[in-house]
């Protein structure tokens, strides 16, 4: 009886329950995890609801990521990832259990949020969310401390994590992105302005149209693909890449890295780094500005009506194309 007893409670922690406890939400349960000292408990809750009015759609988690994805739909589906951790397997699975997904239209917005108990110490609850939304969308998403993905998107994109990657791709609308510990990734991004900030971590964009303002602290930052705009750039720690860019202004600046830029158009090119080399090829602008404190300047197949450069450290090499005056 024994040896049945064990057999029957170790089956039991490896079987998966699936189970509708609503119309619209489904809830998985599978088993748990853990250390000695942390156990996890997880569950899946998948809702629906209409799209109808709503044009702005905002998501919010304080642990947890969250990735969004406009598509050809008029409905929403969201799907909640809850993790419970606790000491203990039950403890873990109360916790999950307690929490409760909301989406709640509020005016022209649906705004999606988890109910969650308050746990103890070495006691938390997570959660993540994978929606797809109908494409014209407007979205607002934050997370404390999780990573953010929007991809195929036509409105206004705010998203915000205080520790967490963020990744938009296929964008075409205002967009705001910022992070205090983490990566910022774009690519195809068409906004009147992209704004992108981290305080820690790269930035990467690619094929961005639009006033474009990236400026990290740590981190380097690289363009590429540019055009339709003012382009600012400004890393303080970290290199600073340009290149295939057209654009109104250009001002690429780190204080402590190289500054990098290669075919490139517009009426005006400023390039600065205080401690670094900077590179410019294959440009074109009225007016080209290239300096740095503590490295070489090397510009070649250059073509602009004025040019000063100043290296307080280190040499200076310049080729202009015919076509200058």
């Amino acid at each position: 009886m024994a040896r049945h007893s064990l057999w029957s409670k170790a089956m039991l922690g490896i079987c998966v329950l699936s189970f509708v406890t609503a119309p619209g939400c489904v809830i998985h349960l599978s088993s748990w995890s853990g250390s000695s000292n942390q156990a996890t408990y997880e569950r899946t809750v998948t809702q629906e609801a209409p799209g109808g009015t709503s044009s702005t759609l905002d998501v919010q988690t304080e642990s947890g990521s969250i990735a969004i994805t406009g598509g050809k739909t008029e409905t929403f589906k969201i799907e909640a990832r809850i993790a419970g951790h606790a000491p203990t397997e039950e403890e873990a699975k109360e916790l999950a259990e307690q929490v409760e997904i909301t989406v709640t239209p509020v005016g022209d917005t649906l705004k999606v949020r988890a109910k969650k108990p308050d746990p103890k110490n070495n006691r938390s609850v997570s959660v993540s969310y994978t929606i797809s939304s109908p494409r014209r969308m407007s979205v607002n998403c934050n997370s404390s401390y999780g990573s953010l993905s929007v991809a195929d998107i036509e409105g206004t994109v705010n998203g915000k994590s205080t520790n967490g990657s963020i990744k938009a791709d296929n964008v075409q609308g205002v967009t705001n992105l910022d992070t205090a510990y983490g990566s910022i990734t774009c690519n195809t991004i068409a906004g009147r302005s992209v704004t992108l900030r981290s305080t820690n971590g790269s930035i990467t964009i690619g094929n961005c149209k639009g006033t474009l303002k990236a400026d990290t602290s740590y981190g380097s930052i690289s363009c590429r693909q540019f055009s339709d705009g003012d382009l600012s750039l400004k890393s303080t720690n970290g290199r600073v890449e340009i290149s295939d860019a057209s654009f109104g202004e250009c001002d690429a600046d780190t204080s402590y890295g190289s500054v990098a830029c290669t075919r490139a158009k517009g009426s005006r090119i400023k390039l600065q780094s205080n401690n670094g080399n900077v590179d410019l090829n294959d440009a074109e602008a009225r007016q080209i500005d290239l300096s740095t404190s503590y490295g070489r300047i090397e510009a070649g197949q250059i073509t602009t009506g004025g040019l000063p450069a100043r290296s307080g450290n280190g040499s200076a090499n310049i080729t202009c194309t015919d076509a200058c005056p």
